[in-house]
């Protein structure tokens, strides 16, 4: 059972733009080799699109994969990495 934060977190996920759209995406990203998201800041595709990825690869038990974020400074890196890493109830480098 969900902690009440985490369910919050999923409440509030939810309600991101990019969330409409997970199906959309991941079938563009197996598709393509590179694929460009345009979106609003705050839209979620930042903290999103890798649990999308994370989440697909676990619903179909792939062990060898990883995702890679990139950021213009180290600190925005980690910032991003740390979010989607509480957002999941993890710590970073668990997934």
């Amino acid at each position: 059972r969900a902690s009440p934060r985490l369910a919050n977190i999923e409440s509030v996920r939810a309600g991101l733009p990019i969330a409409e759209a997970r199906a959309e995406v991941l079938e563009a990203l197996n598709d393509a080799r590179v694929v460009v998201l345009c979106g609003t800041t705050g839209s979620g595709k930042t903290t999103q699109v890798p649990q999308f990825l994370l989440d697909d690869a676990i619903e179909h038990l792939r062990a060898d994969f990883s995702v890679v974020v990139t950021q213009p400074r180290r600190i925005s890196a980690m910032s991003v990495a740390e979010r989607i890493a509480a957002e999941r109830g993890e710590t970073v480098g668990q997934s």
